[in-house]
């Protein structure tokens, strides 16, 4: 006798009303959502796995944890072991039993391992599927399978499937030892068999493309397991048409663009930006929507290479509703590489068309209110961690979470991908190690979900040629209408001639901007500038701020310089790319060529007045020590970069911007193909996931600790206001008391839980672990740091002065 009957199993706690889950309900939803039992063989196969994904969900000791109050439950329950089990079984049986050729057998057992292997850890990482025994094979035994009701089961998957699938009975438990005896025996040949079909379909077509196309089928196999269970558990529809635009609300969201732009050229009239560039802004804008109009049909990857400040991103989202009001998408994602040009792309692209955009990043939580907490799946999170919304704004890492997922959760991201478009901003900060790679998956992701892909990007690498080649559409690689900014080469500065450069260039110019490549080689610079300036408006950004403090500062720096007032800047690259800022000078440590015309970018923007000037040189801390390397680690963008600007190109005009890049992309693919990382393509679509889970999108990946500091910050904005007052907090050290407190965590909610650390990060510096050792202060059994003595963080530089750092560390910018 089992405790409980399958009939009588839940696959959830019951909500607010009482309302109970029946598991056979859920069960029944996944394996409709996955496949189909009158299908093909593929579709059979799919529509088992989520009839058996939850089938350890029918152990009594999973039961009376489900039942029990959620502070009283404990540790979780194994379960997706059970499913995997089963299903196994069941595969091995249909092979035997379906009339298969050599290679349709050996096509089917590519899917059903997959299938195993992804039921297996449905809620955790991406799994390998390699190895010489079955995964649950040192960890569980037949027996564990006992309790659940296997009558039950064998009923449920009797009803879809002829022939007696699951052992039941008084013989089971012999029967179930037997078949996975048989199975241990049979698995590295059923691996191999896997393997013969993943390199006969390699070598259909490019390696690497074909690679990238089997990693995509794998992902979205997993997220057709995933989708149907997390979604149904929330009351979400796999195939939602709420979370979209229809082809109405695009065609009024360009005819309101239409008029933002004007409003907008006025606006910059009126403070003198040149007539003649606002008029080319516009004029690409329409060439790219004609371009669009001709190859949208007929492309997925598209570019758009704009110089800096000549609206990429309205051309961008014009392109975007183009392509809904013509049926070819449904919805919109917009990727950045930082949360702060993602931030002001936002509520720029809110303004432009007055449709809601969904902002999914670190710190997102915070941006709505809260919401009464009715269960652990919760509706509203997953909508937006499955990008189920009409405009999503994200950042570069969420997106390589799509691509490159970590854990099983991150594959919901693929249904928001299918017919989206994607805006790409800034695709040269990808790190020239990730580029080809990330190339090839988001190309092979177009292809199975269609989607639409636009790179947007004054300094676009290459995409074609070489080993291996994108099929893309260019709606628009314009020059320059004139030369807003002058490039020259000053030679070698050390931290007291550039302090002295740039102050007498303030006094002369007004607004000045310097650069530099580390933050340690920046708040040196910094110390000396403000000896200099006492009095005078000096600001400094880096990493080492906390969100609240430089968002606060960007803040401050507009207003200064929209008034036309003078100020002095010194910063990290974080200016680089995509905030609207301008200034009469940039200086700029020598980094690499696209850093090069990005950092132009901040230099007279709306071509106000005389051409500015952006003085490039090449720093050395102390006068001996050049610092470069350890930011832009790539040794060939560095010969390269000397070659070009250091060997005839270091002064040149924006007009000649654009060959600059072109040669430098150019002489750096012919230098190194990178096949290196495309190799490891190969290796996951043969089952070697881990090595392309959770690539980063900026090169190595660099261990660091959140350093908590309980800093009061003047200008709060209202949502942080807000998220405090649900908390009943008013000061930033209540909140850390409350992380600290015994079972607080535990007492929230799964959103509760993710707006309080969202909030937390307000508060945070991302900081090198052997800083992290030196200044905080750890607490058991929590992750975070608290700052060890507030006096260190300053109000002028934050953290940029503590600690003793390694080269390896000052990549953190």
């Amino acid at each position: 006798m089992v405790k409980y009957p399958l009939a009588a199993c839940i696959a959830r706690p019951p909500d607010s009303t009482g309302r109970y889950y029946p598991l056979e309900e859920h069960l029944l939803y996944v394996a409709r959502a996955m496949g189909s039992p009158d299908g093909a063989y593929d579709d059979r196969l799919r529509f088992l796995a989520g009839l058996l994904h939850d089938a350890g969900k029918a152990q009594p000791e999973w039961q009376d944890y489900i039942r029990r109050p959620a502070e009283a439950r404990g540790p979780g329950v194994p379960h997706a072991f059970a499913g995997a089990m089963l299903f196994a079984v069941a595969l091995e049986r249909l092979l035997a039993a379906w009339p298969l050729s050599r290679r349709e057998k050996e096509r089917l057992l590519h899917l059903g391992l997959y299938l195993v292997y992804f039921i297996y850890q449905h809620h955790d990482t991406v799994p390998d599927v390699q190895g010489e025994f079955p995964p649950w094979q040192a960890s569980f035994s037949p027996e564990k399978l006992l309790n659940c009701d296997l009558e039950g089961l064998g009923e449920l998957v009797g009803r879809f499937f002829s022939g007696r699938l699951i052992p039941d009975g008084g013989m089971a438990v012999e029967e179930l030892r037997e078949d996975f005896r048989r199975l241990a025996g049979s698995w590295s040949g059923w691996r191999d068999r896997m393997l013969t079909h993943v390199a006969r379909t390699q070598r259909e077509g490019n390696m690497y493309t074909q690679s990238s196309r089997l990693c995509v089928w794998h992902n979205l196999e997993n997220y057709r397991l995933v989708a149907g269970d997390r979604l149904h558990a929330a009351g979400l529809e796999l195939d939602a048409q709420e979370g979209t635009i229809s082809t109405s609300q695009a065609a009024s969201a360009l005819m309101r663009i239409n008029d933002f732009c004007e409003g907008r050229r006025d606006g910059l009239r009126h403070q003198g930006a040149s007539d003649a560039l606002l008029e080319k802004r516009e004029a690409c804008r329409l060439e790219a929507l004609a371009l669009f109009r001709e190859q949208g049909q007929t492309h997925r990857v598209f570019t758009l290479e704009l110089p800096t400040g000549y609206g990429k991103t309205l051309t961008s989202l014009s392109v975007a509703l183009e392509a809904i009001a013509t049926g070819l998408s449904r919805r919109i994602i917009y990727v950045a590489p930082y949360i702060s040009i993602l931030s002001q792309a936002a509520a720029e692209i809110a303004a432009a068309t007055g449709l809601e955009v969904v902002t999914h990043h670190h710190l997102s939580p915070l941006e709505k209110p809260a919401r009464e907490e009715v269960r652990e799946e919760d509706q509203e999170g997953l909508e937006v961690d499955s990008w189920l919304a009409p405009i999503i704004a994200t950042t570069y890492n969420k997106f390589f979470q799509a691509l490159f997922p970590g854990r099983a959760q991150h594959t919901l991201r693929l249904g928001g991908l299918r017919n989206a478009f994607v805006i790409i901003d800034e695709p040269q900060t990808v790190a020239a190690t990730s580029w080809p790679v990330f190339l090839a998956m988001a190309s092979a992701l177009s292809e199975e979900v269609d989607c639409r892909l636009l790179f947007s990007t004054a300094t676009m690498p290459e995409v074609a040629g070489g080993t291996l080649s994108v099929r893309r559409a260019s709606l628009g690689c314009q020059a320059p209408l004139f030369s807003r900014y002058q490039v020259k080469y000053m030679g070698q500065l050390d931290e007291a001639g550039l302090a002295e450069q740039a102050v007498a260039t303030y006094h002369e110019r007004g607004s000045v901007a310097v650069i530099m490549n580390t933050i340690k080689d920046a708040a040196n610079v910094y110390n000396l500038v403000e000896e200099r300036l006492r009095g005078e408006p000096i600001y400094f950004i880096s990493g080492r701020l906390t969100p609240l403090h430089k968002q606060g500062r960007i803040a401050a720096i507009k207003r200064v310089l929209d008034e036309h007032k003078r100020a002095m800047v010194i910063c990290t690259q974080i200016l680089e790319a995509g905030v609207d800022l301008s200034f009469q000078v940039v200086f700029r440590a020598l980094p690499i060529v696209p850093s090069v015309i990005q950092a132009a970018g901040r230099c007279n923007r709306h071509g106000e007045g005389s051409p500015g000037d952006l003085y490039l040189f090449s720093f050395l801390r102390g006068g001996s020590e050049d610092t470069r390397r350890f930011v832009y680690r790539d040794h060939v963008q560095r010969e390269v970069t000397d070659m070009i600007l250091l060997g005839g190109s270091g002064s040149f005009p924006e007009t000649r911007a654009g060959k600059v890049v072109t040669s430098f992309y150019h002489e750096c693919s012919r230098r190194n193909t990178y096949e290196a990382s495309l190799e490891n393509l190969k290796l996951a679509a043969g089952g070697q996931w881990s090595g392309l889970a959770n690539i980063d999108p900026f090169g190595d990946d660099i261990p660091s600790c959140g350093i908590f500091v309980p800093r009061e910050e003047r200008d709060v904005p209202e949502h942080v206001i807000r998220a405090m007052a649900e908390c009943h907090v008013s000061h930033p050290q209540e909140l850390w008391d409350l992380y600290v407190s015994r079972g607080f965590l535990r007492s929230l909610g799964f959103t509760a839980r993710k707006r309080f650390m969202a909030l937390m990060y307000q508060f945070m510096v991302q900081v090198p672990l052997r800083v992290a050792a030196e200044i905080g202060e750890p607490i058991a059994g929590r992750a975070l740091l608290r700052l060890r003595y507030p006096s260190m963080y300053r109000e002028n530089t934050g953290l940029s002065f503590v600690g003793d750092e390694e080269a390896y560390d000052e990549q953190l910018v």
